[in-house]
């Protein structure tokens, strides 16, 4: 391509794909800390919007201090008439990978409620360095109240986050009840590995507890944390802190047989007792592509998913009620498309894994009426 072609095709590529971010000037700004925020499960975090509890801080391994400042999983909701809608942040890391997009590690997604359901209308893009950001997401919309919900990034935190709407315009508290607090539909609670955090969706919105937040119109929380899902028993006490309907055990991927052994039945006993009137769900490993080829793995897999059996068999033979079982079969497909590297999710294998696993959950009335 020569100079000047060059010269035309970036020309164009800024009229009409950076031609949104002019306005973010003259907007005007409103801390989320005003709005409603939701998926945290601790009053008090670690970090101002992190995923574990502040008062259990010292028993936490350094990593799983660490990840909880990634506020994946946190969201705001709000209402505004504004015509253009901007997000401007600050990071706590400026955190890269080489698997992830941007957009999923550090960026903010968008959606508004339309038609019954949630709408996914742009993301805020990070810069490609710095800590601080500003995006204008959307603009030319007729002015008139929307609701709004807003996904934190996933393997990155934001030191402040804030809304940027027309100065006169309004932006306040839903009024709607999606995706609203609520004592009769209390939060689902997603416990488990990089997969649940998020890795390797491109854009916040993807992970797999926030799709399934949006089709059952409910609350997630999301306990994901890359490569520390092991059952540490600090995150059974955080984990039964909180007020929720249903939790969903899906740490296979970060554990082993011998692991589960060594920690599973204290760590799922210990709920089970303390949350009696929570459903459980106990996942087992998906069937990742590379297992067509690495049978070493597969059998340690199959082994692992094997002891996960035997412990829900004993909870069962021990008449333990609201605990219920998902096998890993084509949670994510068959045909080997669903990842980036074999293990973390695209968005199709995100996709496909929350339709799976809304089909078990949904049949379960989780609600206790």
């Amino acid at each position: 391509m020569n100079r000047t072609l060059l010269g035309v095709v970036l020309a164009l590529s800024t009229l009409f794909f950076g031609s949104r971010s002019f306005a973010t000037d003259s907007l005007k700004y409103i801390t989320i800390d005003s709005l409603m925020i939701i998926g945290q499960g601790f009053d008090q975090s670690i970090v101002k919007y992190g995923r574990l509890p502040k008062s259990m801080e010292s028993d936490f391994r350094p990593e799983l201090k660490f990840l909880a400042t990634n506020s994946a999983g946190v969201a705001v909701r709000f209402r505004s008439n504004s015509s253009t809608i901007s997000i401007k942040w600050k990071l706590i890391h400026n955190y890269n990978m080489d698997h992830m997009a941007a957009t999923g590690v550090r960026g903010v997604d968008l959606y508004t409620y339309l038609d019954d359901r949630w709408h996914y209308i742009g993301t805020a893009r990070p810069k490609s360095s710095g800590k601080e950001n500003v995006s204008t997401v959307i603009s030319n919309m007729t002015a008139q109240n929307r609701e709004y919900l807003v996904y934190l990034p996933l393997y990155d935190g934001v030191e402040s986050l804030e809304i940027g709407v027309e100065p006169s315009s309004n932006i306040s508290f839903p009024q709607s009840n999606q995706l609203v607090k609520s004592d009769s539909k209390k939060p689902i609670v997603f416990y488990g590995t990089s997969i649940t955090q998020g890795g390797c969706a491109s854009r916040p919105g993807m992970a797999y507890p926030s799709i399934l937040s949006r089709m059952l119109n409910r609350e997630t929380i999301n306990l994901g944390f890359s490569g520390n899902g092991r059952m540490d028993f600090a995150m059974a006490k955080s984990i039964a802190q909180i007020d929720c309907d249903a939790v969903v055990l899906d740490c296979l991927p970060n554990t082993t047989a011998q692991s589960l052994r060594d920690s599973a039945d204290r760590f799922i006993s210990y709920l089970l007792d303390k949350m009696p009137n929570v459903k459980f769900f106990m996942v087992e490993n998906p069937n990742f592509p590379y297992l067509v080829v690495d049978s070493k793995t597969k059998m340690a897999l199959e082994e692992e998913n094997g002891v996960w059996r035997e412990l829900f068999a004993k909870y069962t033979k021990e008449g333990r009620e609201n605990i219920y079982y998902i096998r890993g079969d084509n949670l994510i497909g068959e045909d080997g498309e669903s990842t980036v590297d074999g293990i973390h999710f695209t968005d199709l294998g995100f996709l496909r894994y929350a339709t799976q696993l809304l089909n078990h959950v949904k049949i379960v009335d989780i609600d206790g009426n």
